[in-house]
Order: C-alpha cells, then sequence, then structure tokens
C-alpha cells in the first residue's frame, strides 16, 4: 500500500492539473509516464541492492524515500518541477516490490507463495486505490499540493508499522556483490519462459495505465463531462481486485496459471470492449472487469517470476518490473497520439491489440512444469 499510495496519485487529477499548467493532454500525462518511467530505469538496480543488503532494509529504505519525495511534490511551481519530483517518487518505488516479491518467494512454501503474493498485490490494489480516490477528493476540496501533503502523511504513518510487523527474512542469503547480482540479469534474459512473462508484464501495465489515464478525459468531456469529484469514485473499481487478488492463487492450483491467467486478460480484454457504448453504468462495469483481469495475471506473474528464475532472484523480480513498468511508460505517452486522432475508440483499439499479445505470451510461458523445464534450458549463444 505504501508504494502505491503515491505512483499514480495523479492519474485522477490530469484534467485538473491541465487546467492548473495551462498545457495539452501529452504534456500533463508525462506526470503519469515520468514516474512508471523511473519505476523501470530503477528496478534492476533496486533488485540488486536487495539481493545484496537484504529485502527488509531495501524495503523501509524505499518507504522513506517515497515519504520525502512525496511531500516535495507538494512544494512544486509548475510542471518541470512535479515532473522532477514524480520522477524521484518513482525511483523510489522499486525497492519496494522488488523486495517483497523475492521475500515472499523465499519465507513461503511454493504451494503458498501464489496465495500470499495474491495478498500482496490486492494490498498495491487498495495503495493504488486510495491515492487515486484520496487525492481526488482532497484536491477537489483544498487543491493539488494538500493531495500530496496527506498521501506523504500516510506514508510518513505506515513506515514504522511496517518496521514493526514485518518479521526479518528467515532464509535470505546475500549475494557477494552487487556487481554479482546484477551478474544474474544474462542468465534471466536467455530464460525463455522468464522472457515471456516480462513481456506479459509489460503489457499488463501498458493496457491498465492507459485505461485509466484517458478513460478521464473520456469521462470528463460530454456526453458525461464528470466533475474531479466524480472521478475519483470512477477508480472505486479497484476494489474488486481487492477481493478477487487473494483468491486468485487458489484458482491457479485448481486450473492451472496459464489457464486462469488467458481467461483473466481476455475477461480485461473484453471489460475494454464494453466501455465503447457511450452508457456510463456499462462503462463502470467495463473498467470493474478490465481491471480486475489485469490484477488477477499480476498477482499470478508476482509469484511465477521468482519461480522461473535461477538465482538472484530480486534480480530478475527487478527485470520484471523494468518490462512492466516500460509497459507503464508506454500505456501513459503512446495513447495521446492516437487520442487526439481517434479518441476514446482508438485507445480501446490498441490496448486490446496488447492484451492480445499478453494472451499469446500467457499461453506460450506458463505451460506444464515439463515444458517449462526444457524451455528454460538457456539459449544458446555461440551461433
Amino acid at each position: 500500500m505504501c508504494a502505491f499510495f503515491d505512483l499514480y496519485i495523479t492519474q485522477s487529477l490530469l484534467p485538473r492539473l491541465q487546467l492548473e499548467f495551462d498545457v495539452g493532454v501529452a504534456a500533463v500525462s508525462l506526470t503519469v509516464f515520468v514516474a512508471t518511467l523511473a519505476v523501470a530505469c530503477a528496478a534492476p538496480l533496486a533488485g540488486g541492492l536487495a539481493d545484496r543488503f537484504g529485502r527488509r532494509r531495501v524495503l523501509l529504505s524505499s518507504i522513506a524515500l517515497l515519504t520525502v519525495a512525496t511531500f516535495g511534490g507538494a512544494t512544486a511551481h509548475g510542471l518541470p518541477q512535479l515532473l522532477a519530483w514524480r520522477a524521484a517518487q518513482g525511483l523510489a518505488v522499486p525497492g519496494v516490490f522488488t523486495s517483497m516479491a523475492a521475500y515472499i518467494a523465499e519465507e513461503w512454501p511454493a504451494a503458498e507463495a501464489a496465495t500470499v503474493a495474491g495478498l500482496y498485490v490486492a494490498g498495491t490494489v487498495l495503495g493504488g486505490f486510495c491515492g487515486r480516490f484520496i487525492s481526488g477528493i482532497v484536491t477537489a476540496w483544498f487543491g493539488w499540493r494538500w493531495a500530496f501533503l496527506t498521501l506523504g502523511l500516510l506514508n510518513l504513518a505506515c513506515l514504522p508499522l511496517v518496521a514493526w510487523l514485518l518479521p526479518p527474512s528467515r532464509r535470505f542469503v546475500p549475494v557477494d556483490s552487487l556487481l554479482a547480482s546484477l551478474s544474474g540479469v544474462r542468465r534471466h534474459l536467455r530464460n525463455r519462459p522468464l522472457l515471456a512473462t516480462y513481456g506479459i508484464g509489460f503489457a499488463l501495465l501498458f493496457s491498465q495505465v492507459g485505461c485509466f489515464t484517458y478513460v478521464n478525459f473520456y469521462l470528463s468531456a460530454p456526453p458525461f463531462g464528470l466533475s474531479l469529484h466524480a472521478l475519483s469514485f470512477v477508480f472505486c473499481v479497484f476494489l474488486v481486485g481487492i477481493v478477487v487478488t487473494p483468491v486468485s492463487g487458489a484458482w491457479s492450483m485448481r486450473w492451472g496459471a496459464r489457464k486462469v491467467g488467458m481467461a483473466a486478460m481476455a475477461m480485461s480484454a473484453a471489460g475494454l470492449l464494453l466501455t465503447l457504448r457511450p452508457l456510463l453504468p456499462q462503462i463502470i462495469v467495463g473498467l470493474t472487469l478490465s481491471s480486475s483481469g489485469v490484477f488477477i495475471v499480476q498477482s499470478l506473474a508476482t509469484a511465477k517470476v521468482p519461480r522461473l528464475a535461477h538465482g538472484a532472484r530480486s534480480a530478475a523480480v527487478g527485470l520484471y518490473v523494468s518490462c512492466y513498468y516500460f509497459g507503464g511508460s508506454g500505456g501513459a505517452s503512446l495513447p495521446s497520439a492516437i487520442w487526439s486522432q481517434a479518441g476514446w475508440l482508438g485507445c480501446v483499439a490498441l490496448l486490446v491489440t496488447v492484451q492480445l499479445i499478453g494472451i499469446a505470451l500467457i499461453s506460450f510461458a506458463w505451460r506444464a512444469p515439463g515444458v517449462v523445464a526444457l524451455l528454460e534450458t538457456p539459449m544458446r549463444t555461440d551461433v
């Protein structure tokens, strides 16, 4: 929750920030783009630090840095300064995600890891909802700077709670050096199922960020004309994800991660198609299905990556986080050109295409254990 309070803090504020800074859609969407791009760039290093210095230490340090950057955002005078603080927030986030994914894989048996990963992803969903919802409501009443201050205070309050409740690692074995952890990256890049899972992560956040960035402009324009206050409540659709992600692990144990993942991604694509009809109740249902499908696949991928990796697990998770958030950066920026030409219809066409690619990657990467073992044989590089 701590990490995701702040990462998408501006997403529900985009129409207001567009007026505040007197800029276009493409410029204001950079407040989402730079944060996700910073996450993508910092994730491999964060994974290496967690492999070297420990999951708990890196995680707590990252939450502290994120708190400082969030308070800093409230001091921004102009869009360039706000973008700088958003980048700082993004740089702090990967230490939380990479540390927790590796921590779960190490501290719980394989049979339980998918369920625990689902609980963790449910926490990120709740944090993402709270960040978007609180920032929208606070901005509507007091202005966007107070949104940054409020969420910074939430982080500050949660930091000692996490430090108190999170047990020390029992099975963590540090690598000899940061370089030793990062050297595992080459091995990960030769692991075909792992590479495909990185592509799945890219597709997931591309579609999620693309949808919930540009749907704000879609719903704030005629015939809907929703206010900032009303747009904040649209993000309540994320709450369904809190229910479905903890049980996704049990579903994967019963039917297999491959079947559940493909069905969930297909459900997400179908939800996006439902939003094309200009009926607000149907759009809300479509957004609910779309986000829930993404959260289910994300919880499965979070459990899969450390299991598919051969050593240097945090580095493997770091690479996944990079691909995931490069997808988020693409989803925040690339649809802007399509939006100006084809509106929401063009955006949905792009997002559904990316999700169909995600379904194909799930079909390839998450096969039966025997097939996966064969596919995980490193590719030859001497040809």
